[in-house]
């Protein structure tokens, strides 16, 4: 039997192509809830999620999914739309060079440092280099203020001055690295189509239909923590509240803190490193009014906040534009992220004060001429996990698993998106088939 702890997105798909396979699986899992943080409120003829929003998926994927029954809901075209807090007001990301050239986002300064990159032969300082310090050794402080920096925090909730690029741009890094150019390795990647825009979906029913589908037909042990792990035979052991069973292997899809517990008495250096990882916080605040309430609105996916304007969110996301079945066609869903590395302070006020600071946002940028008709609060205080230095540690002690029979696949280790944990599901399931039980 393959035991994999953790209903997560990460969790069920290596569960479910095993059990595709026909392997015996049994699926752990502490709540009564399987997806992690994907989740999906419908009522009162409104919809959203309080977790990730939208899936970006490879062709194999899309097809996966329509082949478990699932629908895929394409965003619309405005989510082509992207746009940046300058001066108060949200100004449209360049989409092309052509645009790029001609837009007032940036200055003349920042424009010439991306004709300048190619010719650049600055090594980086440091063997693990962060964020920040990639963009500023090649394009300069402007470039991390106005656009990466709103990026990490809308896409990792993180701060660039600690995430690592290895851990969360690792194409980057690795095309600069290469060609010695961010700028020339990136234009070759375009004009070899290997990087086209993809699609944002949702799913009919919301998001959640996903590790719905997923768990369905698994052996699901629900409200089932794993308490402690002990090595028996060739396999382990695994003690539950209620009962025990025995695996021939395991697959830990849990947070980096559960692992580190589930590890410590075997893997006391792993253990430690995996209590290191940082997790930013967020809160979402989900807010519905009238469409003609807003005398500034923004037609597209959503605007992004840099630290400089001294926003309260980092961004705030235009639901009711990118899928117009989520709410009425005369009103607006508008989802505020509160929170993440760079705004923490914002997202630890009480519900009162948070709320109030993310209106008082709504009504600067949106021009909003009337209070929101109803909001909703979503707080994670453990959004998702930090790659910040912390993981060159974890990368350096979980070779100790190697030939052990247990096994990791989290969002905490190579990619946090659900489309990650998807590839990253199937891939441990198809290694794992590959080979006999471990012995």
């Amino acid at each position: 039997m393959i035991a994999v702890i953790g209903a997560g997105i990460s969790g069920l798909s290596c569960a479910w192509w095993l059990h595709r396979a026909g392997q015996q699986v049994e699926l752990f899992e502490a709540t009564s809830h399987v997806g992690g943080k994907v989740d999906t409120v419908s009522e009162e003829g409104v919809q959203f999620e309080t977790g990730p929003n939208t899936l970006l998926l490879n062709d194999a994927q899309s097809e996966w999914l329509s082949s478990m029954g699932l629908t895929l809901v394409p965003a619309t075209r405005l989510s082509r739309q992207r746009f940046v807090l300058q001066g108060g007001r949200y100004r449209s990301l360049p989409s092309d060079p052509l645009s790029f050239l001609f837009s007032s986002l940036l200055s003349a300064s920042a424009k010439r440092a991306v004709l300048v990159e190619p010719w650049l032969r600055n090594a980086p300082l440091e063997p693990h280099e962060t964020v920040a310090a990639f963009f500023r050794r090649r394009l300069g402080q402007e470039w991390l203020d106005m656009l990466v920096a709103p990026f990490v925090a809308g896409v990792f909730a993180g701060d660039p001055e600690t995430l690592l690029m290895e851990e969360c741009l690792p194409l980057m890094l690795k095309v600069e690295r290469r060609s010695g150019s961010l700028v020339k390795g990136m234009m070759r990647h375009v004009l070899a189509g290997k990087l086209a825009r993809k699609t944002p979906y949702s799913l009919a029913g919301g998001l959640i239909s996903l590790p719905t589908a997923l768990a369905s037909g698994l052996s699901l042990q629900r409200n089932s923590p794993v308490e402690r792990l002990e090595r028996e035979g060739s396999g382990w052991r695994l003690q539950c509240a209620s009962a025990s069973y025995y695996a021939d292997e395991v697959v830990l899809s849990v947070p980096a803190d559960e692992a580190a517990r589930l590890l410590g008495e075997h893997w006391p250096e792993l253990s430690s490193a995996l209590a290191q990882i940082p997790y930013s916080p967020m809160s979402l605040v989900v807010s519905l009014g009238a469409r003609d309430d807003m005398t500034r609105p923004l037609r597209g996916f959503g605007g992004l906040n840099p630290v400089c304007e001294t926003p309260f969110a980092a961004g705030h996301l235009m639901g009711g534009d990118m899928f117009p079945d989520r709410c009425d066609d005369d009103d607006y869903l508008i989802v505020s992220y509160v929170g993440g590395s760079l705004f923490r302070q914002h997202h630890d006020l009480p519900d009162r004060e948070l709320l109030e600071g993310t209106n008082e946002e709504l009504r600067d940028v949106f021009g909003l001429t009337r209070p929101v008709r109803r909001q909703w609060l979503v707080r994670h205080q453990r959004a998702l996990p930090q790659g910040t230095a912390a993981m060159v540690d974890v990368r350096k002690h979980l070779a100790a698993l190697d030939g052990t029979g247990l096994h990791v696949c989290a969002n905490w280790l190579d990619g946090v998106s659900v489309s990650d944990c998807l590839a990253k599901g199937e891939a441990l399931a198809s290694r794992l088939l590959r080979r006999p039980l471990h012995a």
